[in-house]
């Protein structure tokens, strides 16, 4: 809620800013007319996600939904972007058009430097009469970065910046979760029941990553542009430490247990655990899920895919459109 007041405050501030003619350092020409070299803009993009550890789940979560003869849940291939995002040029390109010879562009001249606050969404799942899904990640972003201006493309076509550069990645508030909800009339009767996975659980984390980019940008007029951007962004959650587990209680009031007791059956924390954990030593406050080896299974055997616990991997490709006020 905080962050949302945030972003509306910082979003109004910047269109009264836009609406009134404020003194700025030219940073373009636009029909002869200085550019600002202080922006302000917001955007929204989609990137490719790395989330094989999740897939790999999400397909053993599968064998149990297709023996129930329930829809597959989708593999997560993408996230959603959305930043707010402030930059300034250090200096102007190409040069004012009353500028003498001796005026030159220097190296600085041709640098940016901004910080965008963002946050990448990845979700899936599903709701139908005889269960649902969910698997959801999100994460807030903090990118501060440095961009190179290509001047050739400015003084050819003087309402076009090219520019490329990059810089370091924060992930923090990192949310993760993970829930099952079995609605059939097959509890635990056979091995394979949806029963045996459902349940719901949460995780948080952090993480450090890195951003490269290219992008253009097009002047509106001498206060408004779009930009469009791309390029690639290494984003590994690998610090993931759960908050909650819970396997999914089913109540039974027609059947007993011989002294008149209402039978309550609920699979143990292990099935939600191991999503997260990935482990035979997978635990949660001190929980561990019974050897599988009592029933049937074998011995040590976790539900996933044993391979480390679960990454929240937000790296790929990426693209952005976003538009921009220049004061």
């Amino acid at each position: 809620m905080q962050m949302s007041r945030i972003r509306w405050t910082a979003a109004g501030l910047a269109l009264v800013l836009g609406a009134v003619h404020v003194p700025r350092a030219a940073g373009q020409i636009v029909d002869e007319e200085g550019v600002g070299r202080l922006t302000i803009g917001g955007g929204i993009g989609v990137s490719l996600t790395s989330m094989s550890n999740v897939n790999s789940n999400l397909s053993v979560a599968n064998i149990f939904l297709e023996n129930e003869e329930i829809r597959s849940i989708d593999k997560v291939r993408s996230g959603l972007l959305t930043g707010l995002d402030v930059r300034y040029k250090l200096g102007q390109t190409p040069l004012l058009p009353d500028a003498g010879d001796e005026e030159r562009i220097s190296f600085m001249d041709r640098l940016s430097i901004g910080f965008t606050w963002g946050a990448v969404n990845s979700e899936t799942g599903f709701e139908v009469s005889r269960a649902t899904t969910r698997f959801y990640a999100r994460s807030t972003t903090y990118y501060p970065y440095l961009l190179y201006h290509v001047p050739w493309f400015e003084q050819k076509l003087p309402r076009t910046s090219f520019y490329f550069g990059g810089g370091p990645l924060v992930l923090s508030s990192v949310a993760v979760e993970w829930a099952v909800g079995d609605s059939t009339t097959n509890n635990f009767i056979e091995e394979g029941d949806l029963s045996e996975i459902a349940g719901s659980s949460a995780a948080s984390g952090s993480g450090l990553g890195a951003v490269v980019q290219v992008g253009s940008s097009f002047m509106l007029n001498s206060r408004f542009s779009l930009a469009m951007d791309a390029g690639y962004r290494y984003a590994k959650i690998s610090n993931i430490e759960m908050e909650r587990a819970q396997g999914q209680m089913k109540r039974f009031p027609g059947d007993d247990d011989g002294n008149g007791q209402t039978v309550i059956r609920r699979p143990g924390d292990w099935s939600v655990i191991d999503f997260f954990e990935r482990s035979p030593e997978g635990r949660f406050e001190a929980r561990f899920r019974p050897d599988p080896m009592e029933e049937g299974g074998c011995a040590g055997c976790p539900m996933y895919y044993t391979g480390g616990e679960t990454e929240i991997d937000f790296s790929g490709f990426f693209t952005n459109l976003s538009f921009r006020i220049h004061f």
